[in-house]
């Protein structure tokens, strides 16, 4: 290896110098360098700006369809023997009361002395209907189990095993029907090794039974203690009877509700209302998001005073605490034209029946920055005195779109993964990161060269210095050795 001193015969600090040759010569590297991590930052500009449009996108689809917009509650117009829940129900009130629980069946088996052993003998277990054969594979409460279990959606009967505790056959099978509309029987015929006769008696613990509730009067029958399906959109989870003023007068063999003198069950009223905090809270998160986008787009004229107006609900606690890019996209012309579609879905009027048209009339204004206003008493009036007009404008009516439903399918496309804004700017940014990178690596090549030579021409020019020097020093020594023997 060639060991080189810079500047030892010229006095040059030629290293110095290559490296500001270089530093000039490297001028369009930097330059490709710098386009690169502009483009970056302008790639990260509208991914923050898509993520501005994606919330907005959120809170225009939680408005878009009509369930989600009629949002109502149930209540109980005291502690009453159910609780209730509802999804864009209709606003009503009604009369309920609990006439019977729904049970499943519950029937037992004798007690045995173990559940591993082989103790059942062979023959055949029939369980609601079905004949489960019993082999040497399956002659214990364990495995014969197993068996029944393996086949409950064709029985509709699951088993499990309990110990209760004594010292003479602890072990009992416990047969389940799967809900309270699954009557069944279990019977067998089973024997020894010796062929005499294996007793597996069992005894109904429990008869299975539906629940069955009166809601306005109307007899109301259910597998379960949840009806879901008598008034459309409301969940009703019962827990206990309902009271009786009077106990009626007993029939032997018919239902208590179906008795010449039935019993006067007590009523609890459900009332279904509408849920305006909820519906009020969507309308806020819309405006909070919707004034976000404005703020991210005003943010890049910031000297004109851009998103200084602008107001959202909880401000304070929303703020986003990110540098906003908007500078970066400053004039872009597919950001201005995202920002004149969604003012003109804002502006659209929406021909309805109802008493609402634009959402100016409900509340949300636009200010001078292109911002949203929010005024809650026009809002929380518009929610109480015109619920159903709410819902008109917000996810339309009929074959009408709403504001919400439009806003969601402009927001749809604009931030599509395949054609959005960003997406598009993507491809866009790998497109030409990737050219950048070719030409560097080009560029970087050629640098080196140029470096190489560079630093060999220095070398070869201190090389030559330094043997004229020598000469030199040479010359002048014998010339003064002359001048010596004179």
């Amino acid at each position: 290896m060639a060991i080189t001193f810079s500047g030892l015969a010229t006095g040059l600090d030629t290293d110095s110098i290559v490296s500001q040759i270089m530093a000039v010569e490297r001028a369009p590297i930097d330059r490709l360098t710098a386009q690169k991590e502009y483009q970056t930052e302008r790639l990260n500009a509208f991914f923050q700006f898509k993520g501005k449009l994606d919330d907005l996108k959120t809170a225009a689809s939680d408005m878009s369809l009509t369930s989600q917009v009629r949002t109502t509650k149930a209540s109980l117009s005291s502690e009453g023997p159910f609780t209730a829940s509802t999804e864009s129900a209709a606003i009503g009130s009604y009369e309920v009361s609990i006439a019977q629980l729904a049970q499943t069946q519950k029937t037992v088996s004798d007690g045995f002395s173990s559940s591993s052993d082989s103790i059942l003998g062979t023959g055949t277990i029939t369980v609601n209907g079905v004949d489960i054969s019993i082999t040497e594979d399956n002659d214990s409460l364990l495995t014969l189990a197993e068996s029944i279990n393996k086949i409950s959606d064709q029985t509709g009967v699951s088993v499990s095993i309990i110990n209760d505790g004594s010292d003479t056959d602890p072990y009992h099978m416990v047969f389940t029907g799967k809900d309270a509309n699954t009557s069944f029987t279990v019977t067998s015929d089973l024997v020894d090794g010796a062929g005499d006769p294996v007793a597996f008696n069992t005894t109904e613990g429990r008869a299975a039974q539906q629940a069955v509730a009166f809601i306005d009067g109307i007899k109301v029958v259910s597998d379960s203690n949840t009806i879901s399906n008598a008034i459309s959109g409301v969940t009703i989870n019962l827990d206990a009877l309902s009271q009786t003023s009077s106990a009626g007068t007993e029939e032997i063999g018919v239902d208590p509700w179906d008795w010449a003198d039935p019993p006067v069950y007590a009523t609890t009223q459900l009332e279904i209302s509408a849920d305006s905090d909820a519906l009020k809270e969507k309308v806020t998160s819309f405006v909070n998001s919707y004034n976000a986008v404005i703020e991210f787009i005003n943010s890049g004229y910031e000297e004109f005073g851009g998103g200084s107006a602008i107001e959202t609900e909880s401000s304070d606690e929303d703020a986003d605490s990110d540098k906003l890019l908007g500078s970066i996209l400053r004039g872009d012309s597919s950001v201005n034209n995202v920002k004149r579609q969604l003012q003109s879905v804002l502006t659209q009027s929406i021909n309805n029946e109802g008493a609402f048209s634009i959402l100016s009339e409900i509340g949300i204004s636009t200010q001078r920055d292109g911002s949203l206003k929010q005024d809650n008493s026009k809002l929380d009036a518009a929610i109480s005195n015109n619920f159903d007009d709410m819902v008109a404008l917000l996810s339309g009516e009929g074959e009408v779109d709403g504001v919400m439903k439009k806003f969601n399918s402009l927001l749809l496309n604009v931030t599509s993964v395949s054609s959005g804004v960003y997406a598009t700017q993507k491809n866009s940014f790998l497109s030409s990161s990737k050219d950048i990178d070719s030409q560097i690596e080009v560029m970087e090549s050629r640098m080196t060269k140029r470096e190489s030579t560079l630093r060999s021409q220095f070398s070869a020019m201190e090389a030559l210095v330094s043997g004229l020097n020598a000469q030199s020093a040479f010359l002048t020594q014998q010339l003064s050795a002359l001048n010596n023997k004179e």
